[in-house]
């Protein structure tokens, strides 16, 4: 084994968890999520409609703008609300070929499963896929290096979502390409 670590999950990582792969894999959603609320706000101001109607298309323009990662949370409330407060604590084992996860069943999994890599200021997220994701505290790794041993592994490169607010052109267009 030549690194180790773990997460315990809470409601708070399960919250984490889903608004990170929610940015991380829908993002033109979101994007399209923002057009429409500013069509809806735009058709409210331009258009001579009844007050009623200009109330509903700026309070659901309005809504679906600042609501950016709603999807995710109502996924997160559903695994919270089924899970009655008993979550899982998650074990990794990485060795030179493949790695292991332990906690809730035991399994091994090559590192070129992995499709996406993911890191923010307190974790790792390693993606197999869209809904298959390990979650790691960042402080749970004890040797230096675990970052430039999965990017060896994988040939994949680490990536921080970003705010929409925070992106430029290049962002935007590296989204519809992956």
């Amino acid at each position: 084994m030549l690194y180790s670590g773990k997460i315990t999950h809470n409601e708070k990582t399960i919250n984490t968890l889903y608004k990170t792969q929610y940015l991380s894999y829908d993002k033109p959603r979101i994007i399209l999520r923002l057009i429409i609320g500013f069509v809806f706000i735009i058709l409210a101001v331009m258009f001579a409609l009844p007050i009623w109607a200009r109330g509903i298309l700026i309070a659901l323009g309005a809504w679906l703008i600042v609501s950016v990662d709603f999807p995710a949370q109502v996924r997160a409330d559903k695994v919270v609300q089924a899970r009655k407060n008993s979550f899982p604590e998650m074990h990794y084992e990485f060795h030179d070929d493949e790695f292991t996860i332990s906690g809730e069943g035991s399994m091994n999994i090559a590192y070129t499963k992995l499709t996406r890599l993911i890191q923010d200021e307190r974790y790792f997220y390693l993606f197999i896929a869209k809904n298959s994701v390990c979650m790691i505290e960042k402080s749970s790794i004890e040797n230096e290096g675990f970052a430039e041993f999965i990017t060896e592994k994988t040939k994949l490169q680490w990536r921080r979502e970003k705010s929409l607010l925070a992106m430029n052109l290049q962002d935007v267009i590296q989204i519809f390409k992956g």
